[in-house]
């Protein structure tokens, strides 16, 4: 198994020494060649990462300003996709830039690869240690589970018909994967519609995980096949995970995150997941509601940040996406 890897980075330098860690990783669990995705770094990229790496084959592709997520991957994919020397037989393994990768990737890779059934056609999702929870369930939600619903919520789910059963512990179906952690052949990635651009940030990852289902691969996951963060993520604190609802209203964080989400979200079940209408617009005006009475009445500013995600909504209703200047990330 060869692969090569495509990491996306943003930002000053702050994120530098989470990059150059994240490389070191790649290199040393074997990666022939990194496409570096500078997405609007405010630095210099070739000439601190390159001099840092003179010893590996390094691609770095240029965005003048950050083009967001569903960009900045893209542009990493397509530069794997036309790399005539890399070969149709290698993975392509898909970072961003503050995780490290496990030394022993391949080696694992091989041993887990070897347990599934030649006529399986399925890609992989690296388990992302401390923060993917997979595992601690035994059941993974399918399809059901998403439709009509807004960020996952639904009033109208019941277990029935919402959950896959596992045929083996060790392995598990996630029906959405994010961008970190895909790892897939490059003959296999180049069948695969890549997501959207004008979601910016967040979602276009959902978007592709549905993309390569309906390219007729399944996507499996493994205990084995492993990342390791070395930073947290917005809504993370002291190895836990905080609502994003419940930062929204208590002004802890910049309003963009949540939504881009929101609105990226709507935009996506309604294109692509809406069976049923009266159940995906009263789940709107639930998840609203709750949300608004369970963190935001009473505090400061609420009503200023409840009409921000009415209107946000409003964007994903009509489809109105791409970067929106007004919300700060």
């Amino acid at each position: 198994m060869s692969f090569a890897t495509v990491i996306v980075t943003y930002g000053t330098t702050n994120r530098l020494s989470g990059l150059i860690r994240t490389i070191e990783s790649t290199i040393i669990a074997g990666s022939e060649k990194v496409y570096l995705v500078n997405n609007g770094c405010q630095y210099d990229v070739h000439s601190t990462v390159q001099d840092e790496f003179k010893d590996i084959e390094l691609e770095v592709i240029d965005f003048s300003k950050n083009s967001g997520s569903s960009k900045g991957f893209s542009a990493g994919v397509k530069a794997a996709l036309d790399d005539l020397v890399l070969s149709d037989d290698r993975y392509v393994l898909i970072l961003d830039d503050d995780v490290i990768l496990d030394k022993d990737l391949k080696k694992e890779f091989i041993k887990v690869e070897n347990t599934i059934e030649s006529q399986s056609k399925h890609i992989w999702s690296l388990t992302r240690e401390g923060r993917d929870h997979t595992f601690s369930e035994v059941s993974d939600r399918n399809i059901n589970y998403y439709n009509n619903s807004i960020a996952g919520f639904s009033v109208f789910n019941t277990k029935a018909g919402t959950l896959d059963e596992r045929t083996r512990d060790d392995i598990a179906r996630p029906f959405f994967i994010p961008w970190a952690g895909t790892l897939i052949r490059k003959d296999v990635l180049r069948k695969i519609e890549l997501p959207k651009p004008d979601y910016f940030v967040y979602e276009d990852d959902a978007d592709f995980s549905l993309n390569i289902r309906e390219s007729g691969y399944d996507i499996y996951k493994s205990e084995r096949l492993i990342l390791r963060e070395s930073s947290n993520s917005w809504f993370e604190n002291n190895g836990g995970q905080q609502s994003g609802y419940k930062l929204y209203y208590n002004y802890e964080t910049n309003p963009g995150r949540f939504l881009y989400k929101i609105r990226n979200n709507t935009y996506l079940i309604k294109n692509r997941l809406l069976t049923n209408k009266f159940y995906f617009y009263c789940n709107i005006v639930i998840f609203i509601t709750l949300g608004f009475f369970r963190y935001g009445i009473l505090k400061k500013h609420s009503i200023v940040r409840l009409k921000m995600l009415f209107n946000a909504v409003r964007d994903g209703l009509r489809a109105r996406l791409g970067e929106n200047n007004n919300w700060k990330l």
